[in-house]
């Protein structure tokens, strides 16, 4: 019997236990996907899952999915449960320069952003921000979030996934992010603003919230099952800001998407890198479905965590991302100790804080994988 990536994804956001731990891996950077991505493309197998593919369609996948058909294709080979479909966050809006090793690109925003190629290690640099004054805010015109054009093939593509047994996932813009990454920064200015100008932060987060909350309601009305956005709030020692602060102009935001995705029945999963086990009781208050990386190089205690809050929060995560750097002894020692924390009881999505690394060997990735769908199956 073929084991179904979406009903054990959905039995663990549930709290039950599956007939197998769910797993989601992603790459650090895109030079490290492009250098396993290869491998993938390379050694990867006729499998019984291409097969209904090319019966079913005859090659003839159409246009708007062939993006989908490529990432189930990837989830597929490295056992991942959960697949992207689609976003209601801000677009590239040009590409301004380009070179072997990196682009300059505008956001829809006005941001300008410097982004690393497959040739390089790091992934961006941001050069320009649209926001440097209260009056600059008031002249920003956002896109229309209401624009059904931004959504087109979002619905097809989620039961495209649904019908291959995946999970489909939809995202929107962070909120503390998508002020640093869109309208003002760097990080510390916003910082500033948050403790010096209150009220002007409000003006700016609620900016984003606004269009975050309208592109979220017309992901959920074409049948979206998971919203998740990044908000990295913190780093290995704390969070950026005083908790009390982030209560009073962040948590509101927060719980409003997560109230709007429970009136559609859909789940949320929040990114946060960072020591912000201080700020979990709120996101607990607030019924977040699923909070990851849970890293430990962040500091993140995953069995204080899952001990204090499991039976509430789900956790994705767990992994180093020195993974790379491991021997495969040690590498197999920190997988068992990860799921053995994690799984019992459900609740637990096996992933990684930093993902697959560039500086992995091709052959440790390969027995990664291997370990990985071994151990999360036979529960060691």
């Amino acid at each position: 019997m073929t084991l179904n990536r979406f009903e054990c994804v959905l039995s663990t956001l549930l709290h039950e236990e599956s007939p197998m731990t769910p797993q989601l891996i992603n790459f650090t950077n895109e030079a490290a996907k492009v250098k396993f991505t290869s491998l993938i493309s390379i050694r990867m197998q006729r499998t019984n899952f291409e097969r209904e593919i090319e019966t079913k369609f005859r090659g003839n996948i159409p246009i708007d999915l062939k993006r989908i058909d490529d990432a189930l294709k990837i989830s597929s080979f490295m056992d991942n449960f959960i697949v992207g479909v689609g976003s209601g966050g801000f677009k590239v809006k040009k590409v301004i320069k380009e070179s072997p090793r990196w682009s300059i690109v505008e956001w829809e925003t006005g941001a300008k952003w410097r982004v690393g190629t497959a040739e390089t290690i790091w992934a961006r640099q941001y050069i320009e921000y649209p926001v440097k004054s209260e009056e600059d805010l008031d002249r920003l015109e956002l896109p229309d979030p209401d624009d059904p054009s931004r959504y087109e093939g979002i619905r097809k593509a989620i039961r495209y996934v649904i019908d291959r047994g995946f999970f489909p996932s939809c995202s929107i813009n962070g909120f503390f992010s998508g002020v640093w990454y869109f309208l003002r920064g760097p990080l510390d200015i916003i910082l500033k603003d948050m403790y010096m100008q209150k009220d002007f932060y409000r003006k700016l987060i609620a900016k984003i919230g606004e269009f975050n909350l309208k592109a979220e309601k017309n992901l959920l009305e074409r049948g979206a099952l998971m919203i998740e956005w990044p908000d990295d709030l913190g780093y290995s020692r704390g969070t950026f800001m005083n908790p009390k602060l982030y209560e009073e102009l962040i948590y509101p935001w927060h719980l409003k998407a997560i109230e709007l995705a429970h009136k559609y029945g859909a789940f949320v999963n929040m990114h946060s890198h960072g020591k912000i086990d201080t700020l979990v009781p709120l996101l607990v208050k607030a019924k977040l479905d699923m909070l990851n990386p849970v890293g430990p190089t962040d500091n993140m205690d995953l069995k204080s965590l899952k001990e204090k809050y499991g039976e509430k929060l789900c956790f994705l995560g767990g992994l180093s991302k020195h993974i790379g750097l491991m021997s495969l002894d040690e590498l197999k020692e920190h997988l068992i100790d990860r799921i053995r924390t994690g799984a019992p009881g459900g609740g637990y999505i096996l992933g990684s804080e930093g993902g697959i690394p560039p500086e992995m060997s091709p052959e440790k990735f390969e027995v990664f994988l291997k370990m990985s769908k071994k151990y999360r199956r036979n529960m060691p």
